[in-house]
């Protein structure tokens, strides 16, 4: 995104106007140039904008202010032809309406800034008020925040924040770009742009999870970014699994004799960790011992990753250890008939 200074930001509001204008001229037959009621709004919108930057150091605004001041003393005579009338209003109301506009303006302000900053928290950035609320001063009309920080010591995230005004003039929180840095391969990272979206927005530890190839769950659907396909925007295709592809986490993890599953509470924390995407640690009882392992949802093929404690991948007989053929035959046996059951592809999207 490009971050600049507007070069006259008189300029940029008197454009939102002209554009609004033009809007309603196609919405309505009459002509709009004579109209009171619009006439009223824009004489009030050129008063606010004078009012606003009266103080301005830009050159280019401030001969922008002088134009406008033309501009709306010729509103401002088209509405009220009586020159006594034109004298009560600019010495008596306009000024009145000019304090109101401005506790109005930071009124609004203040809103939009406080919704920008639930949103940032809300997705994974809790330090971020300062630097929102300088860019939003300095009248960008688009501009973005870089956040980097260390996951481990291999793997670096950076995030690129993008903000800009919507036809309103509000400041919106549009998405963030994050790439997934590993120091021991540094040709090898990998990026994705994550579009906000009102609800339930990617948070950042999903992002994360995502890049290294897990599987998260919004609102029932699982989804998984294919890391060998890209869009012409250079982002991963994703992976959607619904509800009727037919993958069922809880008896995957009914399948491994976890420690875990004993407690009502940690199985629903181990669950929930799970569907965020994150390569859960469990301990696996076998041999009347306890182990540690790592698992991951994998959604695709309707089962679970499974890891020894040294995060290198096994086969789900090895994780059982001295379990028999027979019982992991069963086993394997009912996700393969899970999987009969259901049309191949059934439930799966790629978008």
């Amino acid at each position: 995104m490009n971050q600049q200074l507007p070069d006259n930001r008189v300029e940029m509001e008197l454009s939102q106007w002209r554009s609004r204008e033009e809007r309603f001229s196609k919405l309505f037959s009459f002509s709009l140039s004579t109209n009171r009621a619009l006439l009223k709004e824009k004489l009030y919108h050129y008063e606010r904008i004078a009012s606003k930057y009266k103080g301005a150091k830009n050159v280019e605004e401030r001969i922008a202010l002088q134009l406008l001041k033309q501009e709306k003393d010729k509103v401002l005579k088209q509405l009220y032809p009586n020159l006594l009338v034109r004298l009560i209003r600019k010495l008596v109301v306009a000024p009145l309406l000019n304090q109101i506009a401005v506790r109005k303006d930071e009124k609004e302000e203040d809103k939009n800034n406080q919704s920008l900053q639930e949103q940032v928290q809300r997705v994974g950035f809790p330090d971020l008020s300062e630097i929102i609320n300088q860019k939003i001063k300095q009248g960008y009309e688009q501009f973005s925040i870089p956040v980097s920080y260390y996951i481990n010591e291999k793997e670096r995230l950076h995030h690129e924040l993008s903000f800009g005004k919507n036809e309103m003039g509000q400041y919106q929180f549009e998405g963030y770009k994050t790439t997934l840095h590993n120091e021991l391969k540094p040709g090898e990272s990998r990026e994705q742009y994550f579009k906000m979206q009102e609800g339930n927005p990617v948070t950042t530890l999903q992002a994360y999870n995502l890049l290294a190839g897990r599987a998260i769950q919004k609102e029932g659907t699982w989804i998984q970014l294919d890391l060998n396909d890209r869009d012409s925007n250079g982002n991963h295709r994703i992976k959607e699994f619904h509800s009727g592809y037919g993958y069922d986490l809880q008896k995957a993890l009914g399948q491994l004799p976890l420690k875990e599953l004993s407690n009502k509470t940690e199985t629903e924390k181990v669950l929930d960790s799970l569907k965020q995407g994150n390569r859960q640690a469990v301990i696996l009882t076998k041999n009347g011992n306890d182990h540690r392992f790592y698992i991951e949802a994998n959604p695709q093929f309707k089962s679970l990753t499974i890891y020894d404690e040294n995060s290198k991948k096994i086969s789900f007989s090895g994780a059982l250890g001295n379990k028999t053929i027979e019982k992991v035959g069963q086993m394997q046996k009912i996700n393969e008939t899970q999987q009969e059951n259901q049309t191949k592809g059934t439930g799966m999207k790629v978008s």
